[in-house]
């Protein structure tokens, strides 16, 4: 498993301009980001044809109204307050995925198996593991 200390960030809509489409600064940043993280470890890529599952968390900074409450503090270190609103689970998927698309796996049409979850963490980050997918 690797984690990623950064806060997670949505995949947002893509812009259009009458240059064309194209997707907001600030999310190219967080995926470059990303991957740069990512390559520090170094991990290989899994080569096409081979079925791979991802396993992803995400720990996402509370908003204030819930983390300055004291009774909330052991739920927060705990890690098992779940998220229930925005951002949505799929457009955080979508950022990480592609983030490492090429560089962890040929195309994220080798994803066979995907389970993902988004808590609130005092520590936001992401932790990625990728498998082989060898289900028996």
């Amino acid at each position: 498993m690797v984690v990623i200390n950064l806060d997670p960030y949505p995949s947002p809509r893509p812009r259009f301009s009458k240059r064309g489409t194209y997707m907001p600064s600030e999310y190219t940043a967080w995926k470059k980001q990303f991957l740069k993280e990512w390559l520090k470890h170094n991990l290989g890529k899994y080569e096409t044809g081979v079925a791979i599952a991802v396993d992803l968390k995400f720990y996402i900074k509370p908003p204030k109204a819930i983390a300055r409450v004291k009774k909330n503090q052991n739920i927060l270190k705990s890690e098992t307050w779940r998220v229930v609103n925005k951002p949505d689970l799929d457009n955080l998927e979508k950022s990480v995925l592609d983030s490492v698309n090429g560089h962890a796996y040929e195309d994220d049409n080798q994803i066979s198996d995907l389970h993902s979850r988004k808590r609130y963490s005092l520590n936001p980050r992401v932790e990625i593991e990728i498998m082989e997918d060898v289900e028996g």
